[in-house]
């Protein structure tokens, strides 16, 4: 599946549309991030999805500065690029940027993710 790449801080990014699974399925857009280990969504996703953030499991996560902050995780069911799985999630009331990001845990491993900056796509191929 094709991705635009979608504004955001300015910049066209590899931002593509996730659907995250709590009480109900809730759309969240978020940026692809091959270098990021977790995918990590802003603490009030997990508010959305009526998931108590303590109940995951308590990580440390290094972020782009080289500063660690506290997300915890949760195996929640995630739907993207038409596939639907189980995938380990993080979130965090200290993720200082504005916007949720996918990485490589879990979804990767699904998926080969081609990102092509010349054309400003993002595809998403499911691996068999």
């Amino acid at each position: 599946m094709r991705f635009p790449y979608k504004k955001l801080a300015g910049k066209l990014l590899p931002v593509v549309q996730i659907e995250l699974k709590g009480s109900e399925w809730v759309s969240y857009d978020a940026y692809v991030d091959s270098g990021a280990g977790y995918s990590i969504f802003h603490s009030d996703v997990a508010d959305d999805l009526e998931i108590k953030l303590e109940d995951g499991e308590k990580t440390y996560i290094t972020v782009g500065d080289g500063s660690q902050i506290i997300a915890y995780l949760h195996k929640i069911l995630v739907k993207i690029a038409n596939q639907e799985f189980m995938a380990c999630i993080g979130f965090s009331e200290r993720l200082g940027i504005g916007f949720n990001i996918i990485g490589q845990s879990d979804i990767f491993d699904r998926f080969k993710i081609c990102f092509d900056g010349k054309e400003k796509l993002v595809e998403f191929h499911p691996k068999d």
